[in-house]
């Protein structure tokens, strides 16, 4: 599988688009602010694993962690986001442990996996909601200002989304680009066969790499 249908797999699941994808694509390379340069700290790629294996755990299967994850995701941040879109990330995850302390009264890190699920699972729902919020609003924006609409739409995609949308989305970007995501977590064959349009699907078989 290669980069562009790892994308359209992480787009399907979430039902959206994926925020950086066309730098994504295109390999490009960014320096790093100081900010952002601090994703790259060993403690943070680790906090940053953390936090993808909550979304994705190991089961019978690798989780986000083990795939890598926490490393990828601040090569993106750096390579892949705009300024506006690095801030909004580098601010939403510097309150994690608010969040953490809110739903389940501890920093999370110091959160069982259980518990550390069930963050994940509050900041998902508040970032839908966000979303939701934000998509009616620019909407509303634009109906309202019809005479300036390619200006506006170019304003509101420009407007980043919930950090947590961003962060779920290099989670799954990461783990299905990744050697286990590919190999372990999706059935891989190395060299494929002629294609059959009607092949036996058996539920609970993996999707091909």
């Amino acid at each position: 599988m290669n980069r562009r249908e790892a994308l359209q797999r992480v787009a399907l699941i979430l039902g959206g688009t994926v925020i950086g994808a066309n730098l994504f694509l295109e390999g490009c390379t960014r320096s790093a602010t100081k900010d952002v340069q601090a994703l790259f700290e060993a403690k943070t790629t680790d906090l940053l694993g953390d936090l993808a294996e909550a979304i994705l755990p190991k089961t019978a299967t690798p989780g986000a962690k083990e795939a890598g994850v926490g490393s990828f995701i601040p090569v993106m941040v750096r390579d892949c986001y705009t300024e506006k879109q690095q801030k909004a990330f580098l601010d939403g995850l510097a309150t994690l442990d608010d969040k953490a302390k809110e739903v389940k009264g501890k920093a999370f890190l110091e959160l069982s996996p259980e518990d550390r699920t069930a963050v994940a699972a509050a900041l998902d729902k508040e970032a839908n909601e966000f979303n939701k919020k934000q998509a009616e609003e620019q909407k509303d924006i634009i109906e309202k200002n019809r005479e300036k609409q390619n200006q506006l739409y170019n304003y509101v995609e420009n407007d980043p989304p919930h950090w947590f949308t961003m962060f779920k989305q290099l989670t799954l970007t990461g783990f299905f680009n990744s050697e286990l995501g590919c190999t372990k977590a999706l059935r891989f064959v190395k060299i494929p066969g002629k294609y059959d349009g009607n092949l036996p699907y058996k539920k609970g078989d993996k999707a091909f790499a």
